[in-house]
């Protein structure tokens, strides 16, 4: 009788292995991103191409809105470490079907010469372009420009709209 004891000792710590392994398998099955219910925190993200960083992004909340098309951001950073800009922004939304997004409230961009504050700026991923229709103010280490609108085309080219004023120091 002593040696069945072992023997049923392992029957049953192999049954009940196999039944709560199985469990934890049906319910990892379960889980899933729900709109509306879901969001990913402390969030980065790097982009290389052929070995390269062409940008990074870090954000420290993405909340996917109920229909599934759009996620909401909040403390954005966006990196381009070949052009040397950093960006940042409190708030924004992602619009995962034609990748843009819109940086919401104040949003600055600045590299080692140069610093741009704006509001409300719309960046489009697919054609390199950003945006803002609000006041925009540039400063350098010698000049500091005001315009009423900002947009880039291609990540070289800007263009400043409306009433444009620059003061040299």
């Amino acid at each position: 009788m002593r040696k069945f004891i072992p023997i049923v000792l392992i029957i049953a710590a192999t049954v009940l292995f196999v039944y709560y392994t199985s469990q934890e398998i049906y319910s990892l099955k379960k889980i899933s991103i729900v709109p509306g219910n879901s969001y990913l925190e402390n969030v980065k993200i790097t982009h290389a191409a052929e070995s390269v960083v062409k940008w990074t992004a870090a954000i420290e909340k993405i909340s996917i809105i109920k229909t599934g098309e759009t996620a909401e951001l909040t403390n954005i950073q966006f990196n381009v470490p070949e052009k040397e800009v950093t960006m940042k922004a409190g708030k924004g939304t992602f619009d995962i079907k034609n990748n843009a997004i819109d940086l919401l409230g104040e949003v600055t961009a600045y590299n080692k010469e140069f610093q741009v504050k704006s509001k409300d700026i719309k960046w489009d991923f697919k054609a390199e372009t950003l945006k803002s229709v609000n006041e925009v103010l540039l400063t350098g280490k010698n000049v500091m420009v005001r315009a009423d609108s900002i947009e880039t085309f291609g990540g070289e080219k800007l263009q400043l709209s409306g009433h444009v004023t620059v003061v040299y120091r």
